[in-house]
């Protein structure tokens, strides 16, 4: 999965995980942790990768971010009803970056529970052992350590006494790597080195204390900040995050997030009316694109932050209008609810207010909107947000059917199809559907859709319908449109079965034609569901016209499989599944009309599925081997086709599929194309399972798999270390003699191609001294 997707769908999957759902993301982002190599018994930079745990610094889609993102959001809650056992999930794999999240989580429940007069006994009881704990010590965590300590203060002043031994500890421990890793001046005397690194380690002392605060500090340090800031000056922006990216053209906030938080709604907004961006846009100067990023992320886990601020949309210009319904979006997917009157007054004066802004715009390219087309594209997106059923939220009906008729009645706005119709195409481009989310029109379709099936009994329900079919009858020419439509066409079917009766052969075509522009449709919606019955028997005649296409399908999504290989996907699980049998006639039409490989990609694709399975039914195993006997025999009757077949190595390695099921069919596979055996995964320790069921077939794939070339084969290294040894022992004490001679023959031949500590090997496993568990896995 691509990382922008896996951002933009990991917050519709949690919900599915229950009451385990924080338990199981923070397995993940640890899993990614250790996976990527920020973190590993020997060392931990983890806590680098994330400059502040409020939001993300917008540089990449990276997918530690949405698991960040995913825990901290379903931390906060929980930590606020289960403190202990929320911290221990947190804290317990040892993780730096974990660490870096509970400390920030902490802080933010205690705020809220401060804000709301809650118990915040059991937290500042955690807090404090958080500010005390040696693994804080990092200098990627100083800010969400200085805010805990600063919201530990206000709950209980005497949670702040570890500090000062905390501190003590991180600098005794900020001497000791000095001393071992700093370069020393030439000529520098002893006592001098040692003055130079303990005036270093007081810089990194005095950048805690400030970051902290007077007023949070054990009175014992607060005389020692206000010395070193009179040594070393006040240090400016103490609570800026290190690491945090800047560029010379980037957006840059003028006032931070924390900043932002600490002002009250009213003071907040004003701040961002009048403060004016009067530089060049050359440099890293803040900005109204920055100062709107911070109020976005913000938003996204206090979205209440401008509660009881009216008429939000005439004091501010379209940047900041764009990131607050950004921003509540984001909170949205993160199950937070809004303020439903301040949402519906604000997308009301967006959608409503003329394309032009009365702003003047500041700053250089990108630093502020020029126009409301954003706020309005961001207008629609928390539109259909809103109207998702997802989420403990729950929408009052009433605004719930005013966000939709308010949707209905701006899709009559020209603007925004003009806007993209007249969008010229560079050479490489979006595909269809990533399109689609780029521009406000197909935004706009997106949303229609998502209305007309939140509910069969909704009042708004035909008129959304309708509009869709206005829409559907422009002349799309990017496709985009066409992309939105297919993605959400299984949800179309399923509210509305009869509106997509009497319009689908005008949506993906007939058996006799189907456009490019059905062709989107098409693929986009068999590219985003998976296979189920009720699309397959819908879309027959349109995949049958697909087929006729070939290769020049066009793809509405460019995802990991092309279109072709995609309905050979459906039609394999669709016979698997029984629905259907070899003749049906998209069956009969893929597997007699299409190439061996779009096939052979297919059945790959499908197999690479089962061995991700845990479970297999006997009836779907049965019939996935039907299958792959009915492939086998036409490759015999067409050697040529041998592409088909390559897949199957996936099955080797699924432990749902035993090797009396794959064996033998791979040993087929091998004898009609050995180079197959050189081209996929290994199966060293599958094949030596095998042996002890079946050794003539091992033995058999053995020989096919390395072939007659010295090197024996791409894959010998793996065979000879997992494989080799266990087949030819198991072979040769199998009790048939001509086996038996078989075995210990080729036995020799690879010794004489180099394998020369391979007779050995084999002796240790008939003694039983060798065998697969002490094979390298």
């Amino acid at each position: 999965m691509e990382d922008y997707w896996y951002e933009e769908e990991l917050p519709r999957i949690i919900p599915a995980l229950g009451e385990n759902a924080l338990k199981a993301i923070v397995g993940w982002l640890v899993s990614y942790a250790r996976l990527s190599g920020l973190a590993s018994d020997d060392y931990d930079i983890s806590a680098i990768v994330r400059p502040s745990i409020v939001s993300q610094d917008n540089s990449s889609d990276r997918i530690e971010g949405a698991l960040i993102d995913a825990v901290r959001d379903l931390a906060i809650p929980a930590m606020r009803t289960n403190p202990s056992e929320t911290a221990n999930i947190l804290v317990r794999s040892g993780v730096q970056l974990l660490q870096k999240i509970a400390i920030y989580v902490v802080a933010e429940a205690l705020r809220r529970e401060l804000e709301d007069n809650g118990d915040v006994e059991a937290l500042a009881g955690i807090a404090k052992q958080l500010l005390g704990d040696a693994k804080s010590d990092d200098e990627y965590i100083r800010v969400e350590y200085a805010r805990l300590a600063q919201e530990a203060a206000r709950a209980d002043n005497t949670a702040t006494s570890v500090i000062v031994d905390f501190l003590a500890r991180a600098f005794e421990t900020d001497l000791t790597w000095m001393r071992e890793r700093v370069p020393r001046d030439e000529g520098i005397t002893e006592e001098g080195w040692e003055s130079k690194i303990r005036a270093k380690a007081r810089r990194y002392r005095h950048s805690w204390l400030a970051a902290i605060g007077m007023d949070s500090l054990p009175e014992v340090l607060r005389e020692e900040l206000l010395k070193l800031n009179e040594e070393n000056g006040v240090i400016d922006k103490p609570l800026e995050p290190l690491g945090q990216i800047t560029s010379w053209t980037g957006p840059n906030p003028h006032t931070s997030q924390e900043e932002m938080l600490s002002m009250a709604p009213l003071e907040l907004v004003a701040h961002l009316a009048n403060w004016h961006d009067n530089g060049d846009g050359w440099g890293p100067e803040p900005s109204h694109e920055g100062q709107g990023r911070a109020l976005s992320g913000l938003l996204t886990t206090n979205p209440l932050a401008l509660e009881g601020v009216p008429q939000l949309g005439k004091r501010l210009r379209p940047t900041y209008l764009r990131a607050i319904l950004k921003g509540w979006e984001s909170a949205l997917k993160a199950d937070l609810p809004l303020n439903w009157q301040q949402a519906f007054e604000l997308v009301e004066h967006v959608l409503n207010h003329p394309l032009a802004s009365p702003f003047p715009i500041e700053g250089g390219d990108f630093d502020d909107d020029k126009n409301y087309s954003g706020a309005k594209g961001a207008a629609i997106g928390l539109i259909e947000e809103l109207l998702k059923k997802q989420g403990s939220v729950v929408v009052p009906e009433y605004y719930e059917e005013h966000f939709a008729r308010m949707l209905i009645n701006y899709s009559n706005d020209e603007d925004a199809w003009v806007a993209y119709d007249t969008y010229e195409r560079g050479v490489s481009e979006w595909d269809p559907l990533n399109m689609s989310l780029n521009f406000q029109w197909p935004g706009i379709v997106r949303a229609l859709i998502i209305a007309a099936t939140r509910t069969k009994e909704a009042a708004w329900r035909g008129e959304a319908l309708k509009v869709i079919e206005r829409e559907m009858s422009r002349v799309d020419q990017h496709g985009a449109g066409r992309a939105a439509l297919g993605e959400g066409l299984g949800r179309l079917m399923q509210a509305a079965p009869d509106w997509v009766d009497e319009h689908l052969e005008e949506f993906v075509g007939t058996r006799e034609a189907i456009s490019i522009a059905q062709q989107i449709v098409l693929t986009t919606a068999m590219a985003i569901y998976r296979y189920n019955p009720v699309m397959y028997e819908l879309l027959t005649p349109s995949m049958l016209a697909a087929i006729d296409v070939g290769d020049s399908l066009t793809a509405g999504w460019k995802s990991d499989l092309e279109p072709l290989p995609r309905i050979g996907e459906w039609v394999i699980d669709a016979y698997v599944f029984g629905d259907i049998s070899a003749d049906d006639p998209v069956f009969q039409s893929f597997f007699g009309l299409v190439t061996p490989s779009v096939r052979g990609e297919a059945l790959a694709h499908i197999a690479w599925s089962f061995f991700r399975a845990d479970k297999v039914d006997d009836s779907i195993r049965d019939r996935f081997g039907r299958l792959w006997d009915d492939r086998i025999r036409h490759v015999r009757e067409h050697p040529e086709e041998t592409q088909e077949l390559r897949g199957i190595y996936w099955l080797a390695r699924s432990s749902t599929f035993s090797s009396e099921w794959w064996l033998p069919r791979l040993r087929d596979i091998l004898e009609l194309d050995p180079a197959i055996g050189s081209e996929r995964t290994t199966i060293g320790k599958e094949l030596a399972q095998a042996s002890f069921s079946d050794p003539v077939a091992a033995l058999k794939v053995l020989k096919l798999v390395i072939g007659d070339s010295p090197e024996g084969g791409r894959f010998t290294y793996d065979l000879s270390r997992r494989a080799i040894p266990v087949v030819i022992a198991n072979a040769m004490r199998f009790g048939d003699t001509q086996l038996g001679a078989d075995a210990e023959n080729y036995m020799n031949q690879l010794g004489a191609r180099g394998n020369h500590g391979l007779e050995e090997e084999v002796q240790e496993v008939l003694k039983g001294s060798l065998g697969i568990d002490d094979m390298e896995d």
